[in-house]
């Protein structure tokens, strides 16, 4: 198939939830068909990324959008009381005069777009069209509210208002949309919203060596993504003293990019070491013997609980990080939601290396079986052949 892949963030460095997910798609993807990829990009560096890309599509084409610009598009934004501001910030003459010159100079079988942040330029184009949301932004932004201070909260809950109205009528615009889980595909009230679970790089995220010798727990993700800055905040202020009490030389490494400046205020905290960017996320989620993912906001399936888990590490995590995750709590995951009982679970699997090792195990064997990229791709391609051939059925119907 010739394919064309929109994406509104460069799909590499791996650093938020869309980059992986878009990244992996056009890897397994690329090998079997001709993909086009067209994207925005922030900064010139990114694009020095692009060798990462290139082996996997014919053409890339790219749209830079700066910070000025987005700025600007918020502020006009304000004043359309129906679309999501989100969505405002990547609007882009550039980027709408480019996505028509494509589809003149090509005829695409199928085009895949990724977040609904670029969905608008995409509503009246006839060629056949799947929508990764990959989660519901109104699940998302319901979970957030309530943590927020005013006058945040109130901004949160205009773009929720928005946000509401814009999923409720993507039905009309695209063939398909995909999320990662059940309990986001509930807030997108149309038949023709797929479940797509994120996949793993098993080969890359993968048990080394013996755990570390020093107690080390660790949480990792895009330190400026709000639910994961609500997350740790809680940790350390809620559990680590809790285990500190009964062990005084644990380590808390909170591992990822652009950490915000209240994360960067934790490592202040004894104990605590804010990394900030890493080369590597698989080699430092071997530094420890523990993974926690204590999520008390946002959706989705959590990529930093399967990267976790696919290395061998036992993972505690919140009902809410759970999700529709379907690994086994106490078997495959350990799922605590108060303070008390997270703090308990977590000094259970520092001080049992056992049973710390036979989760880990467990955990790897699962993710393993149910969430490679493999899998996902043959699910996506699944979900291409449907929708063609329902396009077909349409055109010898007109005929």
């Amino acid at each position: 198939m010739k394919l064309l892949f929109v994406t509104p963030r460069f799909p590499y460095p791996l650093l938020r939830g869309d980059q992986v997910v878009s990244y992996h798609r056009i890897r397994t993807l690329g090998q079997r068909h001709k993909i086009t990829l067209l994207t925005f990009y922030e900064h010139p560096s990114e694009l020095e990324n692009i060798d990462y890309i290139s082996p996997y599509c014919e053409t890339i084409h790219t749209v830079r959008l700066t910070k000025l610009q987005s700025i600007f598009n918020i502020v006009k934004g304000v004043l359309n009381l129906q679309l999501p501001l989100q969505l405002s910030y990547y609007q882009s003459e550039e980027f709408q005069y480019k996505i028509n010159s494509i589809l003149t100079d090509n005829s695409f079988d199928l085009i895949h777009i990724f977040l609904i942040r670029v969905a608008p330029y995409f509503h009246h184009i006839s060629t056949p069209k799947v929508l990764e949301i990959i989660d519901s932004m109104q699940l998302n932004l319901q979970r957030r509210i309530a943590l927020e201070y005013l006058p945040k909260r109130w901004i949160f809950q205009e773009e929720l208002r928005r946000i509401i109205q814009y999923e409720h009528n993507l039905h009309n615009f695209f063939d398909h949309m995909v999320v990662v889980s059940e309990k986001d595909r509930q807030f997108i009230p149309s038949k023709r919203v797929k479940v797509i679970p994120n996949g793993i790089d098993t080969r890359l995220f993968c048990p080394v060596g013996q755990p570390p010798l020093k107690p080390t727990l660790i949480f990792s993700g895009n330190m400026s993504y709000a639910p994961n800055c609500h997350a740790v905040k809680w940790f350390v202020k809620s559990c680590l003293p809790i285990i500190q009490q009964t062990i005084p030389e644990v380590s808390f490494l909170i591992a990822g990019a652009n950490p915000s400046r209240e994360v960067c205020s934790l490592g202040q905290t004894p104990g605590v070491t804010v990394t900030g960017f890493v080369k590597s996320m698989p080699t430092i989620l071997r530094q420890a013997n523990v993974a926690i993912a204590p999520m008390q906001s946002g959706s989705g399936i959590q990529n930093k609980i399967l990267e976790a888990m696919a290395s061998g590490l036992p993972v505690v995590t919140t009902t809410l990080g759970l999700g529709s995750l379907k690994a086994t709590p106490g078997k495959e995951i350990m799922v605590a939601d108060s303070p008390e009982d997270f703090a308990k679970t977590t000094i259970t699997l520092l001080k049992d290396t056992e049973l710390a090792g036979k989760v880990g195990h467990q955990a790897r064997e699962f993710v393993v079986n149910k969430h490679s990229w493999k899998v996902a791709a043959n699910q996506i391609e699944e979900l291409y052949g449907h929708i063609l051939s329902q396009k077909i059925e349409v055109d010898s119907l007109e005929r």
